[in-house]
């Protein structure tokens, strides 16, 4: 079995690449079968796995230790080379080759999808692409790295998010002062990355031939069939059915708490005497995981001891990790999938855990399912059902992760995945005004922010909070503006599959995990509506289904 820390790193040599790349398209170009055809085609998918092998491998490690200069030049290398990489026209001489049909046959149609979604989002400017790989690993590097001073002591954000969750209400208060001032202080350098960002976006877009950047990134996840249309009548579901359930669950949560009224410094506490806390640290995490894993199924205990004595595992706590974030990445070539996360002694720590390891799940499921790498990753609207669901079958085990505070977590977490249905909805309907309104300027597009946030949020103020928020410390938090554009409302339309799989879980343990699996196993070798109907469901954005799934949420809730 190989260790996470043996693997070697060799620098891509895209100059080699490219030229491998142009004696392919010849050969594409001059395949006279639909074998020779085929060979190219995994050719292609073999260098390309190569390709993501080193490019992974140092966006772990840069990750692991935002200070390590090495892999932060690594990164910036991988990344710089796969945005200048041009594969266009090796994957039109595969397209246009008479013998493609008979992969189709092979493969399904989904395979032109992807193909052409490279060729549409990548063929052009690739410079705008490689400086905004730059920028986003700098906004990560520089958030990791910034520093608040509390209480005399300097802290990373991980050290003093837990605070957040203090059962004194004057330390809430005082802990997120420290770190909107922290980020307050970085505003002018934060501000104009993000202005840059959303030009670098928009001109991306522009010179691939797409009239805004909302269509280039719904192409560019695979939202075959469905685009603005649908995510625009998906948010008016939500704000018309999730909304007031939200408001109903902080209405509780106030009085619970004894408040004269809800602010942004109260939202992170459900209970008087402190939310639920787990156990232990990263070894108790394990050891919990172990005997869930085990009683899940005999091949999930295999694939997490796998993933353990890979040493595929890092959530340890370090002040040089970015914090409120984990990642599960894929490798390829055999391997595990690698997760990463920030232990900080919250709840938070056990929701990622269980989240990241429903990734790899899936990834290795994929994996020994599908032959070429091209069909591993789903699209992204689904990748989040496994890890999503995952969370919630974890709820039979909170006791192993939590002990005495096993009924605190399943408490909390279920209102807490009605409070991320809303929040990252309410990222999304900004992301859509940023890149229609491209020019504003960081604070006409906090302006707008608030805006939003109030009518998600219409009975939580801002409270103390008001004047930091007002000169944009919350959003130049946000990851999901600068780093991942237009990609959370995936984790909402997974929500919705993951709350019907966790119902069938409370009556038909066995069922749910084989629909579950399925799932899992057909990676991106289907559309998106296939994969759900392989576990039977449906598209989250079908008119209805926010209210037919809020009504399970209700009837949970009431019991719960």
């Amino acid at each position: 079995m190989y260790k996470f820390s043996d693997l070697q790193y060799k620098e891509t040599d895209y100059q080699s690449l490219a030229k491998m790349i142009l004696d392919l398209t010849e050969k594409a170009k001059k395949a006279d079968s639909p074998s020779s055809l085929e060979e190219v085609l995994k050719i292609y998918d073999t260098e390309m796995e190569e390709v993501g092998y080193n490019y992974t491998l140092s966006y772990i490690h840069s990750s692991l230790d935002s200070s390590d200069s090495f892999w932060q030049e690594a990164l910036q290398k991988e990344s710089k080379g796969n945005a200048m990489l041009d594969t266009t026209p090796l994957l039109k001489a595969i397209l246009e080759n008479k013998y493609f049909s008979s992969l189709e046959e092979k493969y399904g149609p989904v395979l032109r999808d992807k193909l052409n979604k490279s060729i549409s989002t990548g063929s052009k400017a690739q410079n705008e692409r490689a400086e905004e790989g730059d920028l986003v690993s700098k906004y990560q590097r520089e958030k990791a790295m910034v520093r608040i001073n509390y209480k005399g002591k300097e802290l990373s954000e991980g050290e003093v998010i837990p605070l957040f969750e203090s059962p004194i209400r004057e330390e809430r208060i005082q802990s997120r002062k420290a770190v909107a001032k922290a980020f307050l202080e970085k505003k002018e350098l934060f501000g104009s990355m993000l202005e840059r960002l959303v030009f670098l976006r928009d001109t991306i877009a522009k010179e691939n031939g797409f009239s805004n950047y909302l269509e280039y990134m719904d192409i560019n996840y695979s939202r075959i069939g469905y685009g603005e249309k649908e995510m625009d009548a998906f948010v008016s579901e939500v704000k018309e059915y999730v909304v007031p359930v939200l408001s109903h669950i902080f209405e509780e949560t106030r009085k619970r708490l004894g408040l004269e009224e809800m602010t942004v410094a109260d939202i992170s506490l459900m209970f008087v005497d402190g939310n639920a806390k787990p156990s232990g640290g990263a070894d108790v995490l394990k050891e919990a995981a172990k005997k869930m894993y085990k009683a899940l199924s005999p091949e999930m205990e295999a694939f997490f001891t796998g993933m353990l004595d890979s040493h595929s595992i890092d959530v340890d706590f370090s002040p040089n990790k970015v914090s409120g974030m984990g990642f599960c990445t894929d490798l390829k070539k055999g391997m595990y999938p690698f997760v990463f996360g920030n232990l900080d002694g919250t709840s938070w720590d056990v929701t990622v855990f269980t989240h990241e390891v429903g990734h790899a799940w899936q990834s290795y499921a994929s994996d020994q399912n599908l032959d070429l790498t091209l069909f591993r990753e789903m699209p992204l609207d689904a990748v989040e059902i496994p890890s999503k669901t995952m969370e919630l079958f974890s709820y039979p085990f909170a006791e192993e992760f939590f002990g005495k505070d096993g009924d605190k977590f399943r408490f909390a977490h279920f209102r807490n995945a009605v409070k991320e249905i809303v929040a990252y909805t309410s990222v999304h309907e900004l992301n859509t005004w940023i890149y229609t309104h491209v020019g504003a300027s960081f604070d006409e597009i906090n302006e707008k922010w608030m805006e939003i946030q109030s009518s998600y949020y219409p009975n939580v103020s801002y409270g103390e909070m008001e004047e930091e928020e007002k000169k944009g410390a919350g959003l130049l938090r946000n990851m999901g503006i600068f780093m991942f554009p237009r990609y959370l409302i995936s984790y909402v339309f997974s929500e919705m599959c993951a709350i019907d799989l966790f119902m069938e879980y409370l009556k038909d343990k066995d069922k749910a995990l084989d629909s579950y699996n399925r799932l899992c196993r057909v990676g991106g070798s289907k559309s998106y509506p296939e994969i759900l109907s392989a576990a039977g469901l449906e598209p989250s954005y079908n008119k209805g289904r926010v209210k037919n799934v809020m009504e399970k949420v209700k009837a949970y809730l009431e019991n719960n």
